[in-house]
């Protein structure tokens, strides 16, 4: 990926310090080490390579949280890293195997109240989710759904555009008559997984309903968007 080019400066001299202005897209990289490599020869390469040793165990922690509230659904096993696309940052699209951002992670560990890390925090449960409902036996278009909504019940953030119908049947089978309350400030509190956990379940169970009639989900999902086109115009 090339940023464009960017000047060396000096901070002087006798000093010893040089510095380069990195590109608004590296911003997530702010104060993490990174090890100085030099690639010489005809064309000589100054190489930074990111110290992501604290994200790859944020990432571990976080599965075994989910692991943790998905107990009562199956075993979901230990973190497998062949089950994602790992990625320095975000990509913007992908097939097959979800993306997991290193970025992300980063952006967790320094914050979890600002905007950006609540969205990044998502993005990281939600594609955990949803490899593990394809480690479960879900269809791809019922893997993407369930990750989606797992996210967006733990952190009010989607992940995935529509599956709105899906989100908007599991939120009442996973608050069953309770009113909605914000979940812990962290997803890496215990405490978030063992009360989200019997909720999960029953929004595991209509999952896995849907897998095993699939023309049930098929006409429950157009009925609903149905519906809401011509609610929609009738307003």
């Amino acid at each position: 990926m090339y940023f464009g080019s960017r000047r060396i400066r000096s901070a002087g001299r006798a000093s010893g310090s040089v510095e380069v202005t990195l590109p608004p897209q590296l911003h997530g990289l702010q104060e993490i080490k990174c090890r100085l490599m030099l690639r010489d020869g005809t064309h000589p390469e100054i190489v930074l390579q990111p110290d992501l040793s604290s994200a790859h165990t944020l990432l571990l922690q976080l599965w075994q949280k989910l692991r943790m509230g998905l107990a009562s659904i199956g075993e979901i096993g230990d973190f497998d890293p062949s089950s994602f696309t790992l990625a320095l940052f975000p990509p913007r699209h992908w097939q097959q195997r979800p993306p997991l951002a290193y970025s992300d992670a980063l952006m967790v560990l320094r914050s979890t109240t600002d905007g950006e890390s609540h969205e990044a925090i998502a993005r990281l449960t939600g594609y955990m989710a949803i490899a593990v409902g394809q480690h479960l036996g879900l269809s791809e278009a019922l893997a993407l759904a369930f990750g989606d909504t797992l996210a967006f019940l733990l952190t009010g953030t989607p992940i995935l555009a529509g599956t709105e119908f899906e989100r908007g049947l599991a939120m009442r089978l996973f608050w069953e008559q309770r009113t909605p309350a914000p979940q812990a400030s962290s997803l890496l509190d215990d405490r978030v997984w063992q009360q989200a956990g019997p909720g999960l379940g029953r929004v595991w169970e209509q999952f896995d309903a849907w897998q095993n009639a699939p023309e049930s989900y098929a006409t429950a999902r157009q009925n609903w968007y149905r519906a809401l086109t011509v609610e929609m115009g009738s307003v």
